[in-house]
């Protein structure tokens, strides 16, 4: 007596696509989660670089970079400094600032920094340059010419300076970073016009090292995650 064996009928069209749907929203969610994991892992990576090689004397500094001008000042930028988190406070993120100068030659240099109101209430009417970064490279032009005259002392005996140092050679002024609005201003210390400067800025940023790591071990786990998400469909294409 003969018996045969019949084969199950192949599973429906319903059925098959079924199966494939989860495999198919895996390797999306997965691809999506890849470029911002791998992202963070980069981020992470230079941020941990940034914390233990470019800081000089405990701090990070920028490039040093060469300012000039034939007016009687050059200024930053106004600085705005809000974390924007109750829970993060400007002295916990920067801690203490710091802006260095080196004169060209030996010609003496001032350098300050103030609240913005008082230093624009000081350089009113005063020739200044206005550098948009100062101690980063800034496009070539971009810095902001203000024409006017000498200022009506020397920037020394001003007394709203919350930091500043004056003299040949390089000069550096460091104070607790604080809330608020501020401006470093580059002088000569009698107020002549005719400033020739290198100068770089730079922040103990205390918490860059435990932020880089973390910022590191959550793009590790994004990245590892969507490799788990994307190798088994891409192992059931192959």
């Amino acid at each position: 007596m003969t018996t045969s064996t019949i084969a199950a009928p192949p599973p429906s069209r319903p059925a098959r696509e079924r199966r494939r749907a989860p495999r198919v929203l895996a390797l999306v969610l997965g691809t999506l989660l890849l470029l911002p994991g791998l992202g963070l892992v980069l981020g992470g990576g230079i941020l941990l670089w940034a914390s233990g090689m470019q800081r000089v004397d405990g701090f990070v500094v920028s490039p040093e970079d060469r300012f000039s001008t034939s007016a009687h000042a050059l200024v930053s930028e106004r600085i705005d400094l809000h974390t924007g988190a109750d829970w993060l406070p400007i002295d916990a993120a920067l801690g203490d600032a710091r802006v260095q100068v080196t004169p060209r030659g030996n010609d003496p240099v001032f350098v300050g920094i103030a609240r913005a109101g008082d230093a624009q209430a000081y350089l009113s009417g005063v020739g200044r340059t206005e550098i948009e970064a100062l101690g980063f490279d800034s496009p070539a032009g971009s810095d902001d010419q203000r024409p006017g005259t000498a200022p009506a002392g020397p920037p020394a005996d001003q007394a709203f300076w919350i930091a500043q140092a004056s003299g040949p050679r390089m000069q550096q002024v460091t104070w607790p970073a604080a809330e608020g609005d501020w401006m470093f201003v580059i002088m000569r210390p009698d107020g002549s016009a005719g400033i020739d400067v290198r100068a770089r800025i730079g922040a103990e940023f205390p918490a860059l090292g435990t932020v880089g790591w973390t910022v590191l071990v959550v793009g590790v786990g994004l990245t590892a995650l969507s490799v788990l998400l994307i190798a088994p469909g891409a192992r059931r294409r192959s």
